[in-house]
C-alpha cells in the first residue's frame, strides 16, 4: 500500500486515520496542535511539522479541516500545500464547505498544477471508527477512481455525484434534511414534556413509525439527556446552517423551515454551553428554555 497525507485531527480526523493504518496505508499527517497527533504517531504515523512536508511522502492528501478558511490557511502560505511543486498531487477535501467554496478551493488547487475531489460525508464518529460513512465525491471520473482504494476503508457507499462542488452540495442538502429533523424531534419532545408525556415512551413509539430515521435510535440516550457523548457539537451545525443559507442565496431559493432552524441553531449554539454539546441536545436545550429562558438559571 501507499502513503497517504492526512490533514486535520480533530474528531473526525482521529476516528478516519485509524482507519486507513489498518487497511494497511502509511500515513504522514499534520495538525495545527501537536497533541492530537500523538496517538497516531504512536501507531505508525509520519508527523510533518508544516503541510508542504506531506508531499515528500504522499502523492494523495485527505484534508478533513474545520472549514473553508481553515482549509485555505493549510493550503496557502511558504509552507503551505501548495507553497512548492504539485504537479498531479492529488487533494482529497472531506470536510464540510458550500458548494462556492468547494469551486473556490478546487480552483486554487488546480491552478497550482495539482488535482481536487470534494468528498465530504455522511456520518459523524461511530460510522468514520466503523467504515461506515457515506462518501459524497464531485470531480473528475480519473481522480475519483484514483481515490476509490483510499475511500473504500472509510465508507460503506461511495456516491460520484459528477462535477467539482456537486460533492459539496449534496453535504448542504444533507445537512438541511437533518438540521430540521433533530430541531422537529427537539420540538416533539418539548411538547411531549409540556404534556406530560413520558420522553422515553414517546421515542417508543417515533421508532416504531415513518417518523424514525435510522439514526434516531443511536441518538435516544442523548435526547434523554443521559449521555453526554458528542458525535457533532451544535457550533458545527451552525457553522453548517450558515453554509446551507448562503447556498440558498445564491440561488435565489426560499427556504422558511430552512430559515427558522438556522436561527433555532444559532440561538442554541449561544445559550449556556450548548455550543459544544451534541445536535441531540436540542432537546434539552428546548426544553431548559422552558425553566431557563435567560440561559442564567433564574428562570
Amino acid at each position: 500500500m501507499s502513503t497517504l497525507g492526512f490533514l486535520g485531527i480533530g474528531r473526525m480526523g482521529q476516528a478516519m486515520a485509524p482507519r486507513l493504518i489498518e487497511a494497511g496505508f502509511k500515513l504522514v499527517i499534520w495538525n495545527r496542535s501537536v497533541e492530537a497527533t500523538r496517538e497516531l504517531q504512536q501507531a505508525g504515523a509520519l508527523v510533518a511539522s508544516h503541510p508542504s512536508e506531506i508531499w515528500e511522502h504522499a502523492d494523495i492528501a485527505i484534508t478533513m479541516l474545520r472549514d473553508s478558511a481553515a482549509m485555505m490557511s493549510v493550503l496557502e502560505g511558504p509552507k503551505g500545500l501548495l507553497s512548492g511543486v504539485c504537479d498531479q498531487k492529488l487533494i482529497c477535501d472531506m470536510a464540510t464547505h458550500s458548494p462556492a467554496d468547494s469551486v473556490r478551493i478546487g480552483k486554487l488547487v488546480e491552478d497550482s498544477g495539482a488535482r481536487y475531489v470534494d468528498a465530504p460525508v455522511g456520518g459523524t464518529v461511530e460510522p468514520a471508527r466503523t467504515g461506515n460513512l457515506v462518501v459524497f465525491t464531485g470531480g473528475r471520473p480519473e481522480d475519483i477512481k484514483r481515490l476509490r482504494s483510499v475511500l473504500e476503508p472509510l465508507s460503506r457507499q461511495i456516491f460520484d455525484m459528477g462535477r467539482q462542488g456537486n460533492g459539496a452540495t449534496m453535504k448542504i442538502i444533507m445537512n438541511l434534511v437533518l438540521t430540521v429533523y433533530w430541531e422537529a424531534v427537539a420540538e416533539g419532545l418539548s411538547v411531549a414534556k409540556g404534556s406530560g408525556l413520558d420522553p422515553a415512551l414517546v421515542l417508543d413509539v417515533l421508532e416504531q413509525t415513518p417518523a424514525a430515521l435510522p439514526v434516531l435510535p443511536g441518538k435516544r440516550d442523548l435526547l434523554l439527556d443521559i449521555s453526554d457523548d458528542v458525535g457533532f457539537d451544535i457550533n458545527g451545525v451552525r457553522k453548517d446552517m450558515q453554509a446551507v443559507m448562503r447556498t440558498l442565496a445564491e440561488l435565489g431559493i426560499s427556504a422558511p423551515a430552512a430559515a427558522s432552524t438556522h436561527d433555532a441553531v444559532s440561538d442554541a449554539a449561544s445559550f449556556m454551553d450548548y455550543g459544544t454539546k451534541d445536535v441531540a441536545k436540542l432537546a434539552s436545550y428546548r426544553q431548559k428554555l422552558i425553566t431557563e429562558p435567560d440561559g442564567t438559571g433564574n428562570g
